[in-house]
């Protein structure tokens, strides 16, 4: 399957914590590695295991009052396929296509660590990130960086090095997490930038990015689209382009 342009990646915005060039590799590390020992999951194990219990949800398992309420009383945030949770210390920036005043992408920044999320059409029958990981990980390969596929808290989860050039000319590695859930035909993908990428588990600067993504609202609408096509954001009620800062990244 042919990546498709809308899952390309937009970097964060927050400061990208560098990386020596020692730490990557050529090498790509794979779950379906199994230590039988320690009873290492594969990555169809991993795959067929429901990982949404804790959110993030579909529209239709919320109660809709509830969810009008949070919105009237700015506990959370409404950006048309998303409703994200207004988190404490969290700063919600998007990026504003200037030609069309469309939401391209959104990111939670706290500190040095940022969360983008997306939304994607999948299909009926799920699927998608099964078919899709290799390719990033075979991208990374290619870039001169270094991806595992390892286990996380929503099954699968991408752990990836990409060469970055700073604005000063220096090079290093941007450090990301990737993580996935799948719904009644969508896919959300959280990237997870900075110092919290860094870290192994999901305590420390993780832990509220985990938590944002856990209580994510996907409204995937019922209209038709292809498999990968970016689902739209909108703007905040009562907001406008420019109140929302033109965050560009790199791919």
């Amino acid at each position: 399957m042919t990546e498709d342009p809308a899952l390309d990646e937009t970097a964060a915005a927050a400061e990208d914590a560098e990386v020596d060039d020692s730490s990557a590799s050529d090498s790509v590390d794979s779950v379906d590695s199994v230590d039988k020992e320690n009873a290492t999951p594969t990555l169809a194990e991993l795959d067929a295991q429901e990982w949404r219990d804790l959110g993030p949800y579909d529209v239709a398992d919320v109660d809709t009052d509830s969810l009008e309420d949070e919105l009237e009383a700015g506990r959370r945030i409404d950006l048309g396929s998303l409703v994200l949770a207004a988190g404490d210390g969290a700063e919600l920036r998007l990026q504003v296509d200037e030609a069309s005043q469309q939401v391209v992408s959104a990111m939670l920044m706290r500190g040095d660590s940022a969360l983008e999320v997306g939304a994607f059409a999948a299909p009926r029958s799920g699927g998608l990130w099964a078919e899709i990981r290799d390719e990033l990980v075979q991208a990374a390969h290619e870039a001169g960086g270094s991806a595992d596929l390892v286990a996380g808290p929503f099954g699968v989860e991408l752990r990836r090095l990409l060469p970055v050039r700073s604005p000063d000319g220096q090079e290093g590695y941007q450090p990301s997490r990737m993580w996935v859930a799948e719904g009644p035909r969508w896919m959300l993908r959280g990237i997870v930038y900075g110092q919290a990428a860094l870290e192994d588990g999901l305590d420390g600067a993780v832990a509220g990015f985990l938590e944002a993504f856990r209580m994510i609202v996907v409204r995937r609408g019922d209209e038709a689209m292809a498999p990968g096509d970016l689902l739209p954001l909108s703007l905040p009620e009562n907001a406008t382009p420019a109140d929302v800062p033109d965050e560009s990244g790199e791919a």
